[in-house]
């Protein structure tokens, strides 16, 4: 007998179900979660961040604006800010781990200096805990 029905396995950040899946609202949910950290000391003070959703509606385009390297010539506020913009965005994502289904959105993280120049990025989809899950019924809608 062939097994017809098989799970799937992706990494689901638990901001996801709060938030579901529209960009817009993952967009402004980051940048309330990067206004609370810096407030706490625990983002770089002088970085925010600026996000736009993508063509599509399948890529999260965040700047990284603030820093540069005549500010943070060893990158350690940047590389910071880079990945923890990208934890956070991770915690609203669906990713098959399989890649059979393309993840719910990709992140393009970049640091951009004073002038709007990217001097470091980031780009990918996420990371955290892999567990079952259902990840079928996110086709979207122009695919059916």
């Amino acid at each position: 007998m062939i097994d017809s029905v098989r799970q799937t396995l992706c990494i689901t950040g638990t901001d996801h179900l709060k938030i579901g899946g529209s960009l817009p609202a993952i967009a402004a949910h980051l940048v309330r979660e990067v206004r609370e950290l810096r407030d706490r000391g625990e983002f770089p003070e002088r970085a925010s961040v600026q996000i736009d959703v993508g063509p599509a509606d399948r890529l999260l385009d965040i700047l990284i604006i603030g820093l540069s390297p005549e500010t943070d010539p060893d990158r350690r506020e940047t590389i910071s800010a880079l990945c923890t913009v990208f934890e956070l965005a991770s915690h609203a994502n669906v990713i098959d781990i399989t890649g059979a289904i393309a993840p719910l959105f990709t992140n393009r993280i970049l640091a951009v200096d004073e002038q709007g120049v990217p001097y470091a990025g980031l780009i990918g989809a996420g990371m955290g805990d892999i567990h079952p899950g259902e990840v079928s019924c996110r086709v979207p809608p122009a695919c059916m």
